[in-house]
């Protein structure tokens, strides 16, 4: 062991017994259905995960934890006849909860923000995945459901409801295509009728669009309809039209567009019949118009969520009241009414001592809040609190020696 800690850095090995006395004295949170789940860990000592590990009790793992202080906990969405068997075969899957993971990675307009405003964003698109799908379309009750801030860059909703266990990985992505509107069809949304043919000896087509008020698709396609027609009309005709062919209409059609929605007294149509019967002289500009609708509808409503982590049903997931090793934040479990004050940087904070610590940088920097207070870092020594300390080595920040020292 002495030969293999000379190659770890000074800083990791200074993190493990941080996080080993943290553990010693501060329990995991509950896990439903503990003794039939598979549990997983990464060290600060090597790089893969020790996974085919199961426990009795908390109590049991309490020790593990505070005896072998890893960087990364994490327990199965699964549940298994035999968790610790080496192979799925051998451990008799039971079923699995139900996961949506949103991390950074996966969350526009997250891109290049600061740590602090990137967890913002990614909480605002998570309230969004939780309230508008998760319990609106999906129709799960929040005692069905757990919130999980993972530690790191982003959040878990846990659904623990009998109705999704035995679901197997295709029926979980199809719920995440739903909820991506992958394939949204439009076609079916905004579907004609034929009425009366007499007039005019053909056949006569009434749509009824969805109301704003309506759940699910039908409500967003129609808000996201209005918000296009709203943005076009609030435009100089030459704008609209060349957001129309941005848009991907070719100009002759764009001026049409443009002429049988706004123009002529037809605008005040829209709003009372129907836009698409404003434009049933050509049938390919409805179809230009309904592909308009129909990208406007998925890059303003669509949910966004890792479809991997969804469907796959024997899944590792980070184990609440763990600490993450790239950031030693707490990963934290919420109701919906905790998570829109909920600050990671405040209150995911591991309880560490209140004591300094030195440490060097090569640069100067003013600290994430961390605990709530931001840290104006000089380059070279530093004397900050531990909490921060830990949290600024884990992200590479600061070291524990001076620019060429050994670690």
């Amino acid at each position: 062991m002495a030969a293999a800690q000379q190659s770890v850095p000074q800083e990791l090995l200074f993190a493990a017994r941080q996080f080993a006395s943290y553990y010693g004295s501060h329990p995991v949170a509950e896990v439903p259905g503990f003794s039939s789940r598979e549990f997983g860990f990464m060290f600060f000592d090597r790089g893969y995960v020790h996974r085919h590990v199961g426990f009795n009790d908390r109590a049991d793992l309490q020790k593990y934890l505070a005896g072998k202080a890893p960087s990364h906990a994490y327990y199965s969405t699964a549940y298994y006849e035999m968790p610790a068997a080496h192979t799925m075969a051998e451990k008799g899957w039971l079923g699995a909860d139900l996961i949506f993971d949103l991390d950074a990675d996966h969350v526009k307009g997250s891109e290049g923000l600061p740590y602090e405003k990137m967890l913002a964003r990614v909480k605002e698109e998570m309230i969004r995945l939780y309230d508008d799908f998760v319990c609106s379309d999906l129709g799960f009750s929040e005692k069905e459901t757990e919130i999980v801030f993972s530690g790191g860059r982003g959040y878990h909703i846990h659904v623990y409801a009998d109705s999704v266990r035995k679901l197997g990985s295709h029926e979980r992505r199809e719920i995440v295509d739903y909820i991506t509107a992958t394939e949204l069809d439009l076609g079916i949304l905004f579907s004609s009728t034929v009425v009366d043919e007499a007039r005019s000896g053909r056949p006569l087509k009434m749509t009824k669009l969805p109301e704003i008020s309506e759940g699910g698709w039908y409500g967003r396609a129609r808000r996201a309809m209005d918000s296009l027609l709203l943005e076009l009309q609030s435009v100089p005709k030459e704008e609209a039209l060349a957001m129309l062919v941005s848009s991907g209409v070719k100009k002759q059609q764009a001026a049409r567009l443009y002429s049988a929605l706004f123009e002529e007294g037809r605008k005040d149509r829209i709003q009372t019949e129907s836009v698409l019967e404003v434009l049933t002289d050509r049938e390919e500009d409805i179809r230009a118009f309904t592909a308009l609708v129909q990208k406007r509808t998925v890059l303003t409503m669509a949910g966004q969520t890792d479809e991997p982590v969804t469907s796959d049903t024997h899944r590792l997931i980070r184990l609440p009241g763990s600490l993450h090793g790239k950031s030693s934040l707490k990963v934290v479990t919420l109701k919906r009414d905790e998570l829109t004050d909920f600050e990671p940087l405040r209150d995911a904070v591991a309880d560490f001592p209140d004591h300094p610590v030195t440490v060097y940088s090569e640069k100067a920097f003013l600290s994430e809040p961390v605990g709530g207070e931001s840290v104006p870092v000089k380059e070279g020594a530093n004397e900050i609190p531990l909490r921060t300390a830990i949290f600024l080595i884990l992200r590479r920040k600061v070291r524990l020696q001076p620019p060429g020292g050994t670690g």
